[in-house]
């Protein structure tokens, strides 16, 4: 990656990102993916602020499907080193049968409830080199990008991928 280039050259500003308040639904957070979505962009992530615009936390696809779980489907997240998760087909099968009148009444809550914590942030001038680094070691697809306190955008895995294909193809 070229040493010049910083997380500024490559971000996705604030305002192109997909965000939501904190009291949203996840009916909301459907809304919102489903825009991005009709407007050919695949955002997986939307960013939760507080009524001051402070970024509290991400909320992701598997957050926000998590949501419409009833109560005995939903564990605690668990990491992919702690062994196997539960297999529950039984219950799925019950919820299979009343998915239809459950979900539209969990897409009510809060998207607080379920959003997940913030893995790390960089700031605008940080070089992209950074930004690999904490994508790899958080395990995550997008940072948030701060200059000073204030959230200015995002930095996905997809573009720091593509200027490090760059590097390694000599393109």
């Amino acid at each position: 990656m070229p040493l010049n280039q910083t997380i500024r050259d490559i971000m996705v500003p604030l305002a192109e990102y997909p965000h939501l308040h904190d009291n949203a639904t996840l009916k909301d957070a459907f809304l919102v993916l489903r825009e991005a979505f009709t407007t050919g962009k695949r955002y997986r992530h939307i960013l939760v602020l507080n009524k001051q615009g402070q970024l509290i936390g991400i909320l992701g696809m598997r957050d926000i499907l998590r949501g419409l779980f009833p109560d005995y489907l939903r564990t605690k997240e668990r990491s992919r080193h702690e062994g196997p998760i539960p297999d529950f087909p039984a219950l799925t099968l019950i919820w299979a049968e009343t998915c239809q009148s459950q979900c539209p009444a969990a897409a009510e809550h809060p998207v607080r409830d379920f959003m997940s914590p913030i893995p790390g942030q960089v700031h605008s001038d940080d070089p992209i080199t950074k930004a690999a680094y904490l994508l790899v070691i958080h395990d995550t697809s997008m940072l948030p990008v701060v200059e000073g306190e204030r959230l200015i955008g995002v930095v996905r895995m997809i573009d720091v991928f593509n200027e490090a294909s760059k590097v390694v193809l000599h393109d």
